[in-house]
């Protein structure tokens, strides 16, 4: 354990590295890449269940499956959209250089 007068130190070093370099700081923090791995796990295990409720719907003739599962693939079309656009702007805003 390291003693209080080091821990501070350290907090100081932290908070100036992610004040000059958000992007750095959070690719060495280790919680970006398992917060994007479970993000990427959800989103696809999402497009899965609409596919899965469209196709059952269609083969089933069951108007409601066919319905909802329309509405989760329009959904979902607008959630990658949206993940694209902020994908694209954070790399376009950690390649800029001051």
């Amino acid at each position: 354990m390291l003693p209080e007068r080091e821990r501070h130190a350290l907090r100081e070093i932290e908070a100036e590295l992610q004040a000059s370099d958000p992007a750095f700081a959070a690719a060495l923090s280790g919680r970006t890449l398992r917060e994007k791995w479970r993000a990427n796990l959800l989103l696809v295990l999402c497009d899965v269940t609409a596919v899965v409720m469209l196709i059952v719907g269609l083969f089933a003739r069951n108007a409601g499956l066919v319905l909802w599962g329309t509405v989760a693939a329009g959904a979902l079309v607008a959630w990658h959209i949206a993940r694209a656009e902020s994908a694209r702007k954070s790399t376009a805003d950690s390649s800029t250089v001051d």
